[in-house]
């Protein structure tokens, strides 16, 4: 799941999208007010974060894993095992996060980063943004040209042709 274009912006409640950048600021589409608005980055207090920078501590051998695979699964589980409500308590939250991301790190992750990811899922969940997600996916997929297939040159000299065919064969014996 891509989620380059979704930020947060510290002091402005929920997920938003990234219209455009200028030179002293954001352009974004704030879903909470319906409109688009500037937000200006120079200021001390302003801090944005693209949710596709975001990352879950783990236990396996990356060592994390983006938040956008993070609501995948909380997608794919969503009718089976529904995010707990922000008002639950700290096991109710481990436990939840435990079922859907059961490889998190318990000592990195703290009730706080579980409760940000939760509040900002149930956000762009209920404000339809994982379909507005897909359907840019999907749009995305459908508008790749499709690439030019040309024949490769052909070698001039015999000794390039018995390189270019040593490549090729050692290229498939590695696989």
């Amino acid at each position: 799941m891509n989620l380059e274009k979704y930020l947060v912006v510290g002091g402005v409640p929920g997920v938003h999208k990234l219209v455009t950048s200028r030179s002293n600021g954001l352009i974004i589409e704030d879903r909470n007010e319906g409109r688009t608005r500037f937000v200006p980055v120079r200021q001390q207090n302003q801090q944005v974060t693209p949710l596709g920078t975001i990352s879950i501590y783990t236990d396996t051998e990356e060592g994390s894993i983006m938040l956008g695979d993070v609501f995948q699964k909380m997608l794919d589980q969503y009718d089976t095992t529904p995010p707990v409500p922000l008002s639950s308590t700290s096991p109710a939250f481990r436990e939840y996060f435990s079922q859907v991301l059961p490889e998190h790190d318990h000592d990195r992750v703290h009730i706080n980063d579980i409760k940000k990811c939760i509040k900002w899922f149930v956000f762009m969940y209920e404000k339809n943004i994982f379909d507005e997600i897909k359907r840019e996916s999907d749009a995305d997929v459908t508008d790749e040209p499709v690439q030019n297939q040309t024949e490769p040159a052909v070698a001039e000299t015999p000794e390039a042709e018995e390189s270019e065919t040593h490549t090729k064969v050692s290229t498939s014996m590695a696989l």
